[in-house]
């Protein structure tokens, strides 16, 4: 029984802590009301993601070690494209754990949907797919907790309240 419980366990860990999603995927949904010519919803896949104007966000985190070049789409250009006018963006993660960010932060600051860190896709096991990143370097009025609590990883889907 010992014997097959390392193997297994190793198995499940590459297939859900170091996961890698293929291209056309879905890693993140979006939901609100009128959006997305009124169909109220938008998944999205990494390839769908990367199709949209990108943007890049250099900065330490309180879970890394040093600077990182974080890249993605902005959540402005994202609910922008989609038409989202809410004031509040309910952000899900991955393990239920959810934050509401507000529509002044995203106008305020480059909020950033990151699925790169470095130049490597983020994964489930370095908080992919997805992960929330405020500029905590450039703008440091947001290096505290309030802000930190809004840096969602493991995004799973967007909605707006």
């Amino acid at each position: 029984m010992k014997a097959l419980t390392l193997p297994l366990f190793y198995l499940l860990s590459l297939l859900f802590c170091g996961q890698a999603y293929s291209a056309d995927e879905v890693i993140l949904s979006v939901a609100a009301k009128g959006c997305c010519n009124n169909a109220d919803k938008m998944e999205y896949s990494r390839a769908q993601l990367q199709a949209l104007p990108q943007a890049s966000v250099t900065t330490t985190t309180p879970w890394t070690k040093g600077s990182h070049v974080y890249r993605g789409v902005l959540l402005k250009t994202l609910l922008d494209t989609l038409g989202v006018t809410a004031d509040k963006i309910k952000v899900m993660a991955q393990n239920d754990y959810f934050a509401v960010i507000p529509r002044q932060d995203v106008e305020k600051y480059p909020v950033l949907l990151a699925i790169e860190e470095d130049g490597k896709a983020l994964t489930l096991r370095n908080k992919g797919p997805v992960w929330v990143i405020y500029p905590l370097s450039d703008h440091p009025e947001l290096n505290i907790e309030q802000y930190h609590s809004l840096m969602v990883w493991q995004v799973l889907k967007l909605e707006g309240m």
